[in-house]
Formats: C-alpha cells, sequence, structure tokens
C-alpha cells in the first residue's frame, strides 16, 4: 500500500498570533487614516483624528517632545513596529507588495531575495531632507513625508473615487497636487510590487532616522543556527530584504517587525526575542570548500594507503575543505554624509498689507496681493515651517475653500493649503481646519477667536465696481458699505471697507459678479509679522 502525504499544516505559534495581530493593527490604522480624508463627518473626524498626531514627522514639527521620546523608547526596545503597523504608506506598500504574490505559485515567481543595505544613500538623503528643512525650504519634507505622501494619495484619489460610488459630484482640490498624488501612488505600487519595502530603507525619512535607533533593539529577530535548514523560506519572505541565510544574520535597521519569517519558518528557527543564540554543535558551522593544493598529495596518499578504489590522479585532485568563521552579528556601519548644497528659491516680492497697486484702466487686476493662508497660524513663516502639505485641512473643509497650493507661497512651498475665494469662501463660524492640524501649524481657534482672526483685508478695486452692493449684505462683519463716487450725474456706488472691521473671510470676493476681474479681493496677512 502506497503511502498518503498530507500537506504540510503549519501549527498555531506565538509567532503567528504576534504576525496577525499586528496585521488587524496596522489594517485598523490605515482604515482610521483613510476614513479622516475620505469622509466628512465631523463627529468621526474629531473623534479619530488622534491617529494623525501620533505621526512622527507631524510630532517633530509640532515640538512635541515627549511624543517623539515614546517613540523612540518604543523603536529602541521593540524596533522598528511604527513603520508595520502605525504608518499608512508602510501599509499601501504591504497591500501593493501582496497583490502579485497572493498564490504559492505566484509567490515562488516572486521571491523576495537578501540585498545589501544602501545606507550611503538613505542617509546622504536625510541629510539632505533636513539640511534643507532646516534653511527653510520644506519641499523635499512635504514630498517624501510618508504621512502626507498618503495623506494627499487619500484626498486627491480615494476621495474623489468616493465621490463617484456615492453619486456625488466629483471635487478635485488642485489638478496639480492631483498629478503629484497620482505619480506617488504609481511609485509605490510599482516599487513595493518589485521590492516590498524598498521604499522605506532608501527614500523614507521616517524610516532612515527609525533605522538609526534600531540597530540592536532590546528584542529583536534571532536565527538558532542549530535548527535552521537553509531552506531560505524566510528570505524568500522577508519584503525588507534584510534576511541573509548564508550568514544567519538579520539587519534590525531594515527590519520593520512584521513576523512574516516567523510564521514562514516550518522549523521554529527564528525567534522574537532578548537574547543571542549561540551554537551548541559547533559542526553546524557552515563550511566552504577551499582549494589548498599543499594538502592534496597529502589527502591522495591516505586514499591510497587505505586501499581506495579511485586512481592517484582523482586523489591527487582531492581538496581539503577548510572550515570559515561566520561573524554572524555583522553589522554595516557608516558615518552621515555632510549635508549637500540646499535648493534654494528666491522668494518673490511681495508688498505689504493693504498696499496693492491699483490700476486705473478698467478691468485691470490688483498688483501685489499675497495669497491667503488658512485660520490658526501664528505667522506665515511658522506656517509654512510646519505644514507637511498632508491635505487634511483641505479634505475636511465644509466650503471646500482650501486647495493645495502651487505657486502662491513659492516652489519650496508647493502643496501647502492655500485660501482659493474664486471657489469659495471661509464659513464664519467654521474651525474645523484648525482641529484636525497634525503638526499644530494651524493653532486650534474657538469660535469666538475664529470671528476676531485676521486672515487679509478686503481691497476694492473702484475702476471694476459695478455698484451691485451684493458684498454688503455677505460680510459677516458688517464691515462693507457703499459710498457715492464722483459727483453729478456722473457719480456712482462703489464698496468701501473698513479695515478696523474686516477679517478677510472672503465672502465679498465669492459673491463679487465683476467679471472678468473681481472688484473686491483679499489680501492675505503674510506681511504681518
Amino acid at each position: 500500500m502506497s503511502k498518503i502525504y498530507k500537506p504540510y499544516k503549519r501549527p498555531f505559534t506565538v509567532g503567528r498570533l504576534l504576525r496577525w495581530t499586528r496585521i488587524a493593527v496596522a489594517l485598523t490604522m490605515f482604515a482610521i487614516v483613510t476614513s479622516l480624508f475620505v469622509s466628512m463627518a465631523a463627529a468621526l473626524t474629531l473623534r479619530l483624528h488622534w491617529a494623525t498626531q501620533i505621526q512622527i514627522l507631524p510630532l517633530a514639527l509640532a515640538g512635541a517632545g515627549a511624543a517623539l521620546a515614546i517613540w523612540a523608547a518604543v523603536t529602541l526596545i521593540f524596533g522598528r513596529i511604527y513603520c508595520s503597523s502605525v504608518c499608512p504608506m508602510g501599509t499601501l506598500q504591504d497591500i501593493f507588495a501582496r497583490l502579485p504574490r497572493l498564490t504559492k505559485s505566484a509567490r515562488r515567481r516572486h521571491k523576495y531575495r537578501h540585498t545589501q543595505a544602501a545606507n550611503k544613500f538613505r542617509y546622504a538623503f536625510l541629510t539632505l531632507v533636513a539640511g534643507t528643512a532646516v534653511v527653510g525650504s520644506s519641499l523635499l519634507v512635504t514630498l517624501f513625508d510618508p504621512y502626507s505622501a498618503y495623506g494627499r494619495i487619500a484626498s486627491e484619489i480615494w476621495a474623489p473615487l468616493a465621490e463617484i460610488v456615492g453619486g456625488q459630484e466629483v471635487l478635485v482640490a488642485s489638478w496639480n497636487a492631483f498629478a503629484i498624488a497620482m505619480v506617488t501612488l504609481v511609485a509605490v505600487a510599482a516599487c513595493a510590487a518589485w521590492k516590498g519595502r524598498i521604499i522605506c530603507n532608501t527614500i523614507c525619512p521616517v524610516g532612515s532616522i527609525l533605522s538609526l535607533l534600531s540597530r540592536w533593539p532590546l528584542f529583536h529577530f534571532d536565527i538558532n543556527t542549530d535548527v535552521c535548514v537553509n531552506c531560505h523560506r524566510c528570505e524568500h519572505s522577508c519584503k525588507a530584504g534584510c534576511i541573509d541565510v548564508s550568514t544567519h544574520t538579520i539587519d534590525s535597521s531594515r527590519c520593520v517587525v512584521c513576523f512574516d519569517c516567523i510564521d514562514a519558518c516550518h522549523d521554529k528557527a527564528i525567534s522574537y526575542t532578548t537574547s543571542r543564540h549561540r551554537l551548541s554543535m559547533p559542526m553546524m558551522q557552515r563550511i566552504t570548500p577551499t582549494p589548498t593544493p599543499c594538502s592534496a598529495p597529502e589527502k591522495g596518499a591516505s586514499a591510497l594507503k587505505a586501499g581506495k578504489t579511485d586512481t592517484a590522479d582523482k586523489a591527487v585532485k582531492a581538496i581539503d575543505d577548510t572550515a570559515v568563521k561566520i561573524d554572524r552579528r555583522q553589522f554595516l556601519t557608516t558615518g552621515l554624509i555632510l549635508a549637500a548644497t540646499p535648493m534654494m528659491e528666491a522668494a518673490r516680492r511681495r508688498s505689504r498689507l493693504g498696499l496693492g497697486r491699483r490700476k486705473h484702466d478698467t478691468g485691470a487686476p490688483l498688483e501685489g496681493l499675497e495669497p491667503v493662508a488658512p485660520p490658526g497660524r501664528r505667522s506665515l513663516r511658522d506656517y509654512l515651517q510646519r505644514c507637511t502639505g498632508c491635505g487634511l485641512c483641505v479634505a475636511n473643509c465644509p466650503s471646500k475653500v482650501l486647495r493645495p497650493s502651487t505657486s502662491e507661497f513659492g516652489l519650496s512651498h508647493i502643496l501647502k493649503p492655500v485660501m482659493d475665494y474664486q471657489a469659495a469662501y471661509c464659513s464664519y463660524s467654521c474651525t474645523r481646519c484648525t482641529d484636525v492640524c497634525p503638526t499644530e501649524a494651524l493653532q486650534q481657534l474657538t469660535v469666538e477667536e475664529k470671528h476676531t482672526f485676521i486672515l487679509g483685508k478686503a481691497i476694492v478695486n473702484a475702476n471694476n465696481c459695478i455698484g451691485c452692493g451684493h458684498c454688503v449684505p455677505r460680510c459677516p462683519r458688517e464691515a462693507i458699505r457703499m459710498v457715492a463716487r464722483g459727483s453729478g450725474e456722473g457719480s456712482w456706488q462703489v464698496a468701501q471697507v473698513d479695515y478696523e472691521l474686516c477679517i478677510g473671510c472672503g465672502a465679498c470676493q465669492f459673491v463679487c459678479p465683476a467679471h472678468p476681474v473681481k472688484a473686491i479681493c483679499v489680501n492675505g496677512a503674510g506681511a504681518l509679522p
């Protein structure tokens, strides 16, 4: 009777429990962050926006030293669990990495392989990002912060898709931001499908910072060489490419603590532990054949004396195997490369608040107007330095007056939210953007504080004003009145702004029917300290 072979069934171990727990936490965090960008429910947003306030780079920009110290301690103890469980971009990479490997045959065709750490590149890039941020250019931080990059994908791609599915009118805040989000999504999908977490271990600034703290964590993955049979299953399942089976070492600085290797090992040779395994059987040490001509005659003579049937020629060609000592705890070290010359971009010349130069030709716009930043900022400079352009305030703005900037604040600060009074105006009693900002670029305001917060000042171009008076009833501060201009039969009514009352909400500019150029525009308060 032939023997019936049953397929191998992996037992449910602690390692599998840790892996499935990590997956559940990661998917939960991913769903929460995504819902904050896609859902417009105020109650849900205010209840769950804590998920954005535990992201590492927003915490750094908000100056939350205590929270950063907690993350540093967690990384020193457990390794890079932020990358595998909390970061939404990390979960998105895992999803795209899994798609081409859904079946066993597909996983065999798309096996992960051990790769050498690109330490020089990733630490040089980290230094470049930090250097440009220090000198005032947040372009690289905006583009490569993992949380902000995913926020743009969620707000510019997932949110419109949800509107299409829900049968709503599709609104795209900025086509430039949509293009950047689409390029980011395609790049992340391609890199993850190709080599798993390669982005985390090359260009991600947060991953590079955490790699410095996770080189020698208290809890780490260790390979028991007495049990390991060199089947390479762990290496082929490691999306970070940090397991080297030939030396039985795991690079903890690149490991994202996903527990996939533990689940893949059928021999329980990998453990998540605080100790280091010591060989109990030295003969299990890896042997590498090395030719030693001087020992060949001796081995040939011993073969002849033993009465072997091999010919003398084959005996002479015999090679003596020499044991090679393995440094199982080798860690690559490299010095940080000094910051390269930071990208600098000449700031546009801006006029002072209220000094827009008036053209006297009919239909000509005011010049020198500054862009209007969202409410709650301490100053324009502080706002531009703290904001990462994640788009959470843009996605949650009820009036949709916010959009990602293009060149309003300069090319070094693209994608930072700016008021677009051509599309809408800032609701007088709305504080949603200040409530959800994770970096404190926008300080939280009460409704009473919002009523007096100065966004800018409205300026009237009398040559374009048609005297309709639509702006007067729409001003929530009653800061606009109509006055006569000229004398006699040639007089007409024009709007006049009381600058003591105006806060620059943009309601007047939005309702102004003058075409093609608005007769009243808001000059941003960026000239203020």
